[in-house]
């Protein structure tokens, strides 16, 4: 069959947009924003108060005197207690950790149990 070649012909023209005129700024709005400018400027220009910082001098650091200081016997008796109570505390995680992993194979064992029993 034959087509017909009809060419589609516009019933209506088309129209053009129209520009927007611009506004003149009229002499009341020239005038309410020359008053704000000026409230503005006298805000500015207003003195401010001024908080007084504090400045503190830092102290040099300075040697202890000798009799202060302790006996090296005393410093090796620290030292020696300080290494008990960390391998008191060490024993104490070790401990810890030994309960944690028969609880938790403890679990284990019971989910695996209740799973064949059902």
């Amino acid at each position: 069959m034959p087509k017909s070649s009809t060419t589609a012909t516009p019933t209506k023209t088309r129209k053009t947009r129209t520009r927007k005129t611009s506004t003149t700024r009229t002499a009341k709005a020239v005038a309410k924003t020359d008053k704000v400018i000026k409230e503005i400027q006298a805000v500015l220009d207003a003195p401010r108060e001024t908080s007084k910082v504090k400045v503190t001098k830092v102290k040099s650091l300075t040697r202890p005197s000798a009799s202060r200081l302790i006996t090296p016997s005393r410093y090796m008796q620290d030292i020696k207690q300080r290494w008990a109570i960390h391998n008191y505390e060490i024993k104490m995680l070790f401990s810890d950790f030994s309960k944690l992993n028969s609880y938790i194979r403890g679990l284990e064992i019971r989910t695996v149990l209740g799973q064949f029993a059902k």
